[in-house]
C-alpha cells in the first residue's frame, strides 16, 4: 500500500482569503480616493484626519497582504508586494486630479507610514517564527 505524499505546495501558496481581503480593501481605497472633492465631508478637508485615514487605509491593505504571505516565502516576495503597493499609492495620488481631487505629497507620505507599519509587523512575525522554531 502506498502512502499519499504530503502536499508541500500548500505551504508556499498565498493564503487566498487574506489576499482577496487585501485586494478588496485596495479597491475600496482607490474608489474612495477618487470621489470628487466637492462630495467629501467638509471636516475631512480641513483637519488632520485625512492623513490618519491614509495611514490606516494603506496600513490595512499592507497588513492584509502580509497575512496572505505563506510562512516559508522569501522576504523578497513580501517586500516586492509592499513596494508594489507603494507604487500604487503614487498612482493613486497622480490620478486624483483627473477626478477633481488634489494630489498631495503628504497623503503619499501617510500611505508610506501605513505600509512601513505593516513592514514592521512582517519583520516581527518572521522574527517570532524564527525564534519559536529554534526553541
Amino acid at each position: 500500500m502506498m502512502w499519499p505524499m504530503p502536499d508541500n505546495r500548500a505551504s508556499t501558496r498565498f493564503h487566498s482569503r487574506w489576499l482577496v481581503a487585501s485586494l478588496a480593501a485596495l479597491a475600496c481605497v482607490l474608489i474612495s480616493t477618487h470621489i470628487p472633492q466637492a462630495a467629501m465631508p467638509r471636516f475631512l478637508q480641513h483637519t488632520f484626519l485625512d492623513k490618519i485615514e491614509h495611514v490606516l487605509a494603506y496600513g490595512t491593505i499592507a497588513t492584509l497582504f502580509v497575512l496572505s504571505v505563506p510562512p516559508r516565502t522569501s522576504l523578497t516576495v513580501s517586500l516586492a508586494g509592499l513596494l508594489a503597493l507603494a507604487g500604487i499609492g503614487i498612482l493613486d495620488e497622480v490620478t486624483q486630479p483627473l477626478f477633481n481631487r488634489t494630489a498631495d505629497v503628504r497623503d503619499y507620505l501617510s500611505d508610506l507610514v501605513g505600509i512601513l507599519l505593516a513592514c514592521s509587523i512582517l519583520l516581527a512575525k518572521r522574527r517570532f517564527r524564527a525564534h519559536t522554531a529554534v526553541s
